[in-house]
Order: C-alpha cells, then sequence, then structure tokens
C-alpha cells in the first residue's frame, strides 16, 4: 500500500462537475426513507465517472493492494459503506451505512476486485471467505463512536481499516521474500491489531498476489545482486560510480509508484541494505518516494 494524495484530485474538472451532482443527490438523500435511499444509490452510480482520475492518481493500480490495472476488474469502493457497515465479527453497526457519503469523492477508493469483493482464495485450500465488502469495523475502545447523520462529524470515529490515503496507515505493512505481507515489527498493540485485520479484510495474503509480489522481489533481488558484484570488483573508480549511478536510476525504478508492487521492492533494498558487503553502498542510494 503506498499512500495515495487524494486532495491531488480537488481542483480537476471532472470533480467539479460530479460535486454538482452529488450537492443535488445529497439534497435528495435526505428526504428519502431508508429503503428509497437504496434504490436511489444502486440507480445512480455516477461515481464511476470517477474511474479515470482515480486511476491516473495511483499510476492505474489499486489503492489498496498495488495491483496493476488488467490483472482484475477495478471497482470504485466507497471507503465508509454507502449501504451497510459490518464491524470485524459480522455484526451490523450501521443498517443503513454511511449513505450521506455516497456521492462524496473523498470516501471514494480504487479498488481491484481481488481485494473489494468477499470470496475465497482460489489458489489455495483455504476455505475462508475475505474481501472488503461492506465491513468497516470501528475502534469504540478509545472514546471514538460511530457517527450518524447529520449530528456527528466524521473525524470522531476511529476506523480500524488502513487507509491508503494516509501516510502512517501505509507504514504498518512490508513483505517478505515470498510476497507476503508481514506487520512491521514493534508496532504498538492498537496499531498490529489494525495490521492484522486490514491484511485479512483486504485479502492482501491472497496466494495470487503473493505470486506477483514474489516476482518483484526476485527481480528486485537479482538487480541488486549484479550492481553488488559490479560495485565490489570494479574496473576502476569511474566505473565504480557509474555503475552506482545506474543502480541508483534502477532502484528508484523499482520503487516509483509507478512501478506494479513497489513496496514490495521497497522491502526488498531495506532488507538488502542491512547485509554485509550491501551496506557499505545501498543505503546510501535509498531515497524511496
Amino acid at each position: 500500500m503506498r499512500h495515495i494524495d487524494i486532495e491531488e484530485l480537488a481542483n480537476l474538472p471532472e470533480i467539479h462537475a460530479f460535486e454538482k451532482i452529488a450537492d443535488d443527490y445529497l439534497n435528495q438523500l435526505v428526504n428519502m426513507t431508508p429503503e428509497e435511499r437504496k434504490n436511489f444509490i444502486k440507480d445512480h452510480t455516477d461515481w464511476n465517472s470517477l474511474q479515470k482520475v482515480m486511476l491516473e492518481l495511483s499510476k492505474s493500480k489499486c489503492w489498496y493492494s498495488e495491483a496493476p490495472a488488467g490483472a482484475a476488474d477495478f471497482v470504485i469502493d466507497h471507503f465508509r459503506p454507502k449501504n451497510r457497515a459490518k464491524n470485524y465479527d459480522g455484526q451490523l453497526t450501521k443498517k443503513d451505512g454511511y449513505w450521506w457519503l455516497a456521492y462524496n469523492w473523498r470516501n471514494y477508493r480504487l479498488a481491484g476486485s481481488l481485494v473489494n469483493i468477499r470470496r475465497k482464495d482460489r489458489l489455495s485450500n483455504n476455505e475462508e471467505i475475505k474481501g472488503k465488502g461492506d465491513y468497516f469495523p470501528i475502534d469504540t475502545h478509545n472514546g471514538a463512536i460511530c457517527c450518524d447523520y447529520p449530528n456527528d462529524n466524521i473525524n470522531t470515529e476511529l476506523p480500524i481499516l488502513l487507509d491508503p490515503t494516509k501516510k502512517y496507515d501505509t507504514t504498518l505493512i512490508s513483505f517478505d521474500k515470498d510476497g507476503k505481507p508481514l506487520i512491521i515489527a514493534g508496532l504498538p498493540d492498537d496499531d498490529r491489531m489494525r495490521a492484522e485485520i486490514s491484511i485479512e479484510l483486504y485479502h492482501l495474503e491472497l496466494d495470487q498476489l503473493n505470486q506477483q509480489r514474489a516476482e518483484v522481489w526476485r527481480l528486485c533481488e537479482r538487480e541488486l545482486e549484479e550492481f553488488n558484484q559490479q560495485i565490489i570488483n570494479p574496473i576502476n573508480v569511474r566505473v565504480k560510480r557509474e555503475i552506482i549511478e545506474r543502480a541508483c536510476i534502477r532502484i528508484q525504478e523499482l520503487t516509483s509508484k509507478k512501478a506494479p508492487f513497489s513496496k514490495v521492492a521497497i522491502s526488498c533494498i531495506i532488507s538488502y541494505s542491512q547485509r554485509p558487503i550491501y551496506c557499505n553502498w545501498l543505503p546510501n542510494l535509498i531515497s524511496l518516494n
């Protein structure tokens, strides 16, 4: 998961046009019954018009998993569910969901269907059904509430799911050489819990994703090993500098937000930078964006 600065969308003409529609829709929704609202939202899926600009913002990758477009269908996920919301245990927390955010573009996240749809992992023997669906657990143990319209401020909530639009949230998960998600060591208990639940509900340990991420790790590993061999046995100082320059450019490419599963490349490079010999040159090249 890489940080997505959703505010970069704010001044786009597509957003301005959508906001006009959204204001009109909200005014209508306020006066409807829950059943009428549900049917209205089902029949008015105007948020799909924003897929293009959201894809451009994430460099054509899922905001949750970094899987590239083409690996699966992409949908606009309502981070706070529009129809109903469930806790981690499956119990309803909001029968009618966050209906007043159904047309709030700041509540949208671009998600691959592997992450968003509740399903089994078809490539493993695990029978558990995972995926975000309409799950949106709230941490109510720290004085926070599950807010309602129109009286409560959404900022009073403490969402458990990691949010790609929050910089800190994107720092809590790393990956190993097999592409499997890892929780960063030494986290406070509440952040560890959030990371664990997010890995499960976002289906980040899906075998299909693990395999794709493992390929990225192997590519990064091969490049680092080749550069290391050239750097420790250079023809002369000038050649060594040229090799390091090429390594710097390649590392920047592998960790760029444009690269699929770039967080895996970051994890690989950090791992290698702590090894003997590599620690003599690699740490100085790490300027991870």
